[in-house]
């Protein structure tokens, strides 16, 4: 067996359809890495191949299987979504700029006033051709109102945040409160699930997972819980109630001793549980236990202050979790934790804590670093958690965006500073870099690779980028 097709069993287990040059779901099949060969590195514009308008905005990532992207995208209402942070101008200007004032904390919340009727609102389903761009199909799904207002940071990204996640038959979306839907990759809807009605101000994020027969999916936002549907009809299989506040993506796993794990973030903790069955199998001291939201201040929800959060993704490698998070009243932390335990290993299993991170994007190992891009590129030795280096990249940083890798290389999409790429391991040198002309939306989504090529998701547009 190839260590690819490894990690494809390990990732997302017995999916059907599915080949290695697909990128199934939120950063692929194996944290954000692809075994491509043929990517461009020293980009131009030349190799954007097609670019499409989309027909609604959005922050999810989009997936490859054979000849179809999928993604998905709000329309109607909360498409406006801002360039930068907009807490009264947080960004260029801090708040100073805006104050309490319009586009403060005064009316409408952050950022400004709440515009628009949200009763216009509907959730998108897209697939689009992948050597055209053309639109194959749209399914508009009716969101469950009311839905958190379209104000403060649901101005950075939107109702569409979720990236879907295919088994190679079916493409499975997630719409928080509007709940888990399953289409046919023609796009007849196959089933529907409801994950709760709990919003928060800062929206919903999570992506679902696939392991064997179950779609799992982390509504801790919707129902504190985390959900295991059958993926076939979209009945519950088993749940895990009492989670804390977290966007973070659970993850499949693979051990020492060849078996599987779902892990997921937690503020304070990071656990793991048996996928087919839910039940606890570890937990360790985590990342993230203080500094993030409460309730819904402009919508959502009482505000209940900043509370425990987490939002990056973990990744896994060779046995080995990382995981990073922390930010506002808690360090930035990165964590390895050894898998394969029982109880409580805080004691026993953590390899190494580095006071380094991000509180929003998630890691990509590649030739044997951790890697991500925050404004700085940082980059750690996965072995020891040491500082191979921090290179300032571009004069920003508050990115959501997480880093994929190929040949050797990073391709690191930001929020308006471009596309970036630079080598993977202890030392930088930049590769190459594309800036997106005539496309003044912000780039929140993650990139996945496919076949030679990248695609790219902004606010407003799709990308594909090869070699001609």
């Amino acid at each position: 067996m190839t260590r690819l097709t490894a990690a494809l069993i390990a990732c997302t287990f017995t999916l059907g359809a599915l080949t290695a040059a697909d990128w199934p779901g939120f950063r692929g099949a194996r944290g954000g890495v692809a075994d491509d060969k043929d990517l461009p590195a020293k980009l131009s514009t030349d190799n954007i191949l097609w670019k499409i308008k989309l027909p609604g905005a959005g922050t999810s990532s989009p997936i490859v299987t054979g000849n179809k992207i999928f993604l998905t995208c709000n329309a109607g209402y909360g498409t406006a979504i801002s360039k930068g942070m907009t807490f009264g101008g947080f960004g260029k200007g801090g708040f100073k700029k805006g104050g309490k004032g319009k586009g403060g904390f005064g009316k409408g919340g952050f950022g400004g006033p709440d515009a628009g009727d949200q009763k216009k609102l509907t959730l998108l389903v897209v697939c689009i051709d992948r050597a055209k761009g053309d639109i194959v199909w749209q399914k508009e799904i009716q969101p469950k109102l009311p839905e958190v207002r379209f104000t403060g940071m649901m101005r950075e990204h939107s109702y569409a945040s979720s990236t879907p996640v295919t088994d190679g038959k079916y493409v499975y979306v997630f719409f928080g409160k509007s709940g888990v839907h399953a289409f046919d990759l023609q796009g007849k809807k196959i089933w529907s699930a409801d994950a709760g009605d709990g919003t928060h101000m800062w929206g919903s994020a999570a992506s679902p997972v696939l392991f064997k027969n179950l779609v799992v999916v982390n509504a801790s936002i919707e129902s504190k819980s985390l959900i295991a549907l059958d993926k076939n009809t979209g009945k519950e299989v088993w749940r895990r109630r009492g989670l804390g506040t977290s966007w973070s993506s659970p993850i499949v796993a693979e051990n020492k001793a060849g078996k599987h794990e779902l892990v997921l973030s937690l503020p304070g903790k990071l656990v793991a549980y048996d996928p087919e069955t839910g039940k606890d199998l570890w937990n360790c001291q985590g990342i993230g236990a203080s500094g993030g939201g409460g309730g819904g201040f402009g919508g959502g929800g009482g505000f209940g202050g900043f509370g425990a959060y987490t939002a990056s993704t973990p990744v896994a490698h060779d046995g080995i979790v990382y995981v990073m998070g922390g930010g506002g009243r808690s360090a930035k932390t990165s964590l390895a934790v050894k898998t394969g335990g029982k109880g409580d290993v805080t004691k026993t299993h953590v390899v190494w804590k580095q006071r380094a991170g991000s509180s929003s994007c998630s890691p990509v190992f590649a030739n044997g670093h951790l890697c991500w891009v925050d404004g700085t590129v940082t980059s750690l030795n996965a072995s020891d958690g040491e500082v191979a280096y921090k290179e300032r990249l571009y004069d920003a940083g508050g990115e959501y965006v997480s880093a994929v890798a190929a040949d050797g290389k990073i391709f690191a999409l930001t929020r308006y500073s471009g596309l970036f790429v630079f080598t993977a391991g202890a030392t930088f040198e930049k590769v190459g870099q594309l800036s997106f002309k005539g496309d003044s939306s912000i780039f929140n989504a993650s990139p996945a690779i496919s076949n030679g090529r990248l695609f790219v998701r902004s606010n407003e547009y799709l990308y594909c980028i090869g070699k001609k």
